[in-house]
């Protein structure tokens, strides 16, 4: 007797057509459910890495109200820190060329080798002056070059870091117009060539005892200085959650649609093999015998799948890596990190076949003795019950709800037997114009098995209608953020001064400004309901002045001890309207109650607004360092730009337009469409290989039928034509009602309060679809058309 792995194998490549095409399918969703795993996984890391590398060891910092202070000022706090580092931040100018000079923030430091300061080195070394390498490629420097600031002479270039938060800067010449490039140097040496001989911006140390923030808090009682903890929150910084969510869609799609091809095959397979295994129960296998050798013909299928998919998927994962950081403006550098996350794909790929198999599994262990001698499984017809559950489900889509949408879609699937049933009735004229007799009995065969060929519609119509639905919504977003930027941005322009100004003095009489409103902002921790410590900017509520709106969703004032939260703060808080959070601000830590969440751009909605009063009367800040500004009609805003820059050269940290914040906000979108196109045919690809199995099945089973009309004189050609005309059946259909599926989908989320934001109808993607859906569908149904069966 063979080993029962080896008449599994022979079970499953017995037709080597259907085995190839189960198989791809399974590798094409394995591969991209391993993608995006290695690539969630790896990405988040990216993200820790980064914080961590700007947090270093620190525990806690100080900074001051004032923006500097003397480092005499915290010798007291110093001598219980394990490790201090001092640092100075600083605006200057460095020459590029011979009459161009741009703007540097310099970073001065009191100690190179800390743990709390790391720097990602890739040339040279530590100490004298470092530049990240964007700095260095635009102004074609390298180690051992020298450039000249304008306050502090010729430097050497002695070292050339990677991308680090410390010295995040522009990465082309037109960022660097609203935005100083960044390098860092020896503290002292900062100072000096400055006259600030003392100064520092903030310290940061590694805490030595078990004293408490309270107690340091004490120490630093009735000075303008004060402490925050050191949280690391990549949250406040990034926010690729939602656009993950879209290709963790297309990866469960994937699964979907090759468990549904999985499904096909070994039910395809139990069918024409229920008489081996009446067979085998009448020589006296059991029931568990039978569903042993069927277990193990999908765990071979399984192992197979896993070991071709896995090696792929981490290939991909470094692309989609590559792809979502560049994302950001810096070059991020990052390792793949894949061990767990291939750990935990290997078990889906091992576990998802089998569950897909579970019915046909089923049916072939209840195979009746008898099934041997004539088809006794009985045939029972539900499609009443399944039409009105169908339309049940279809018309809860208008539930205001995600859930509504996820019914629409199954109510769909459920009533796709009628929906073939009368497109076939409707086309069948057509494809016998167009076919010949061969149309006409293509319309029967569809007919004939209604609801396997059904179901493959309906896989095709899901498939369109989800990617039209993600096409939707990535052409939506940005038009959406630009019109909350607007919105939300506060005035035209920000302007950032290094310390703090009377900005009506500074700017009020400038020509061009129609009006100015200084606001505060500070770095704070909080918790969330949970306990956990977060960070974001807090920030002062301005004027109430229609266009230096820093939110909109929320109407009336807001008074001291209230906060508002933006919409991803809320989220994480995980709190109710109503609720108090607690907050570490420049005064201590204090409890704000929640009045409400609201829309905003700041900081990407990851942000906190409380009265203004709080800074000017609870922190202490009667002077601010931004001011938003409105210029006057006919004021362009980067000649109003380069005038501030000429006029203050160093005073300022920096100067940012309403265009900027739109170009940067949209430029995460970049190349989006061409990979929604590229996943818009893997997943009509991988319908297409559904096409192909179905169709071949159906031809398995007419076998008898089709050498009958050959041996009456139908010619090969002819087969060929029924057969691509079942296809084009089943594609047209799946394609049409994939569109009209998908263009309800998206009215429904665009009516629904749970978008947040207006969709556009993506007609691009909608015509693309149709095409790559139309011509997949002839390719599918001409390499089925070739099967060995058909030609008999």
């Amino acid at each position: 007797m063979l080993p029962i792995w080896r008449v599994s194998w022979r079970n499953i490549t017995k037709n080597s057509r259907r085995f190839f095409f189960t198989l791809t399918a399974l590798v094409m969703g394995l591969t991209l459910t391993t993608a995006m795993l290695v690539a969630d996984r790896t990405v988040k890391v990216t993200f820790a890495y980064y914080e961590e590398l700007y947090a270093g060891s620190a525990d806690y910092w100080i900074q001051s109200r004032d923006v500097t202070f003397q480092e005499s000022a915290v010798k007291g706090v110093e001598e219980e820190a394990a490790d201090v580092l001092r640092v100075l931040d600083k605006e200057t100018r460095l020459m590029v060329g011979e009459d161009r000079d741009v703007p540097v923030r310099v970073t001065g430091v009191s100690k190179w080798e800390t743990d709390l300061l790391k720097l990602p080195l890739i040339e040279g070394k530590r100490g004298g002056l470092v530049v990240p390498e964007n700095a260095a490629r635009l102004w074609k420097k390298g180690v051992g070059d020298t450039v000249r600031f304008r306050d502090l002479g010729e430097m050497e270039i002695t070292g050339i870091t990677g991308y680090t938060p410390w010295l995040a800067g522009p990465t082309d010449w037109d960022q660097a117009e609203g935005k100083s490039f960044r390098v860092m140097m020896d503290l002292r040496t900062l100072q000096e060539g400055l006259d600030l001989r003392g100064d520092i911006s903030y310290i940061r140390w590694e805490q030595q005892g078990g004293n408490s923030l309270k107690r340091y808090e004490e120490q630093l009682a009735g000075t303008s200085l004060y402490i925050q903890p050191v949280v690391i929150d990549d949250l406040r910084n990034n926010d690729v959650d939602g656009l993950y969510s879209v290709f963790t869609l297309v990866s469960i799609l994937s699964l979907f649609i090759s468990g549904f091809i999985v499904f096909n095959m070994i039910s395809s397979s139990v069918m024409e093999r229920r008489a081996e295994f009446a067979t085998m129960k009448a020589l006296g296998y059991s029931a568990f015998h039978v569903g042993r050798l069927v277990v193990m013909e999908m765990v071979t299928l399984s192992i197979l799948a896993t070991i071709l998919a896995l090696p792929i998927g981490v290939w991909s994962a470094d692309a989609f890596v590559a792809m979502l950081l560049g994302i950001f403006e810096d070059t991020m550098v990052y390792t793949l990190n894949w061990k767990g996350a291939t750990l935990m794909s290997a078990a889906i790929g091992l576990v998802f076949p089998l569950m897909a198999a579970v019915v046909p599994i089923m049916k072939a262990v209840k195979t009746p003795i008898m099934a041997g001698i004539k088809d006794t499984e009985p045939r029972i017809k539900r499609s009443g019950i399944r039409y009105g559950a169908g339309g049940v489900f279809m018309l809860s889509g208008i539930v205001d709800h995600y859930a509504g949408t996820l019914l629409f879609l199954l109510g769909l699937i459920l009533v796709f037997p009628l929906i073939l049933g009368g497109m076939t009735r409707l086309l069948s004229p057509i494809l016998s114009m167009l076919l010949g007799y061969p149309g006409t009995l293509s319309a029967g065969n569809i007919r004939a098995n209604l609801r396997r060929n059904a179901n493959t519609a309906a896989m095709v119509s899901i498939s369109m209608t989800i990617v039209m639905f993600l096409g939707a919504v990535l052409a939506s977003m940005p038009a959406g953020l630009e019109r909350e930027i607007r919105e939300t941005f506060g005035g035209d322009v920000h302007v950032q001064f290094e310390d703090p100004v009377d900005s009506t003095f500074i700017l009020g009489d400038r020509h061009g400004i129609e009006d100015l409103a200084p606001y505060h902002e500070v770095l704070s921790v909080w918790k969330t309901n949970e306990g956990e410590q977060r960070e974001f900017y807090l920030k002062g509520i301005p004027p109430g002045k229609e266009e230096f709106s820093l939110f909109s969703g929320y109407e009336g004032m807001v008074e001291p001890g209230h906060i508002l939260l933006g919409e991803r703060a809320f989220e994480e808080w995980g709190g109710e309207i109503g609720s108090p959070v607690t907050v570490q601000t420049p005064a201590g830590q204090k409890e704000y109650t929640v009045s409400g969440t609201v829309d905003t751009s700041q900081d990407g909605g990851y942000t906190g607004f409380v009265a203004a009063e709080e800074f000017t009367v609870d922190f202490g800040w009667d002077r601010s360092r931004t001011v938003m500004v409105t210029l006057k009609e006919g004021i362009d805003p980067d000649e109003f730009r380069s005038e501030l820059r000429e006029a203050y050269p160093t005073a300022l940290s920096s100067i940012t337009l309403e265009e900027d914040a739109i170009t940067s906000a949209q430029s995460a979108f970049d190349g989006m469409n061409d990979v929604m196109l590229l996943l818009l045919l893997l997943i009509i690809g991988l319908s297409s290989i559904g096409i192909s199995n179905t169709l071949l099945m159906n031809i398995l089973e007419r076998n008898s039928e089709i050498r009958t009309i050959r041996a009456m004189g139908f010619t090969y050609g002819q087969v060929r034509k029924m057969i691509l005309g079942e296809g084009l059946l089943i594609g047209i259909t799946g394609t049409l009602m994939g569109i009209i599926a998908g263009m309800m989908v998206i009215w429904m989320n665009d009516n629904s309060s749970m978008t947040g934001m207006p969709l556009i109808m993506p007609w691009d993607m909608m015509l693309y679809a149709s095409v790559a859906g139309l011509l997949l569908t002839l390719i599918a149904s001409g390499v089925a058309s070739g099967m060995k069966g058909s030609k008999k």
